[in-house]
């Protein structure tokens, strides 16, 4: 997207986000996140706060953007509490993206104490809805015994699923288990 562009479709967002727009508000948020190439911390504040507002309108993708800039503590102070309660609002709406998180928040003690059985089911719903991290991840917890007994099956299966949503890495485990358990 060329400059101008870029700022005439954060002219149109901002418009619309005006008149209460959510999809609109989020829009304007992303584009100027992805266009603050000098990381001013006003611009961060500014998307922060359109985010903000779209997620208290319920709307999934802000709620999940917003719980990504309290983790990395963009337009606000870190925060993984505050990360957490709208990544886990975004989560329960069935964004993948969003469970993947409080898995990594769940399995880094970062939200509270390290909680590997909850981080293998975040893991797991957000596998199942199509993730391939998460599909990656969860093949690895089984596969090391992360929390769980150690079942190469599951991480067979799992890297499988990683494999055709297209992560890469996944092959060589797959290769490496599928000459194991033939």
């Amino acid at each position: 997207m060329t400059e101008i562009t870029a700022k005439l479709n954060l002219e149109r967002l901002l418009k619309k986000a005006g008149d209460g727009d959510l999809e609109a508000m989020t829009g304007a948020a992303l584009v100027l996140v992805k266009e603050n190439r000098s990381g001013s911390e006003e611009v961060f504040k500014r998307a922060f706060e359109l985010y903000l507002q779209a997620a208290q309108g319920g709307f999934t993708t802000a709620q999940y953007n917003l719980g990504c800039m309290y983790m990395d503590g963009l337009g606000v102070e870190r925060d993984c509490i505050s990360a957490w309660h709208w990544l886990k609002e975004a989560a329960d709406a069935g964004d993948y993206d969003a469970q993947f998180s409080l898995a990594i928040l769940c399995e880094g003690g970062l939200a509270g104490p390290v909680d590997l059985q909850a981080a293998r089911q975040w893991y797991k719903k957000a596998a199942e809805n199509g993730s391939g991290r998460a599909q990656y991840d969860l093949a690895c917890i089984y596969l090391h015994g992360k929390g769980v007994a150690v079942d190469r099956a599951q991480a067979l299966v799992w890297f499988e699923q990683a494999a055709k949503s297209g992560v890469s890495r996944a092959n060589t485990y797959l290769q490496q288990l599928s000459k194991e358990c033939n």
